[in-house]
């Protein structure tokens, strides 16, 4: 079983990314998930929506754009 605080990762990346990447926590409902390399953060929601941080809080961004991001 896979913790809760991983699923959404997984459901988006897969298992096989999923260890590359530290659960920093939340911010509201959001799960924050860092990568270890890059240090760029994957933010998504329960229901899978990314969001990336921005001075004025949390906007959504596309799916894809978020995972190029992350590893970019």
């Amino acid at each position: 079983m896979i913790n809760s605080n991983w699923q959404v990762l997984v459901e988006i990346l897969g298992p096989d990314r999923c260890p590359d990447f530290m659960f920093m926590g939340r911010a509201g409902d959001l799960y924050l998930y860092k990568h270890v390399d890059t240090r760029r953060y994957l933010n998504i929601s329960p229901d899978g929506a990314c969001f990336r941080y921005t001075p004025a809080g949390y906007v959504p961004i596309d799916r894809d754009e978020a995972v190029r991001a992350v590893f970019s």
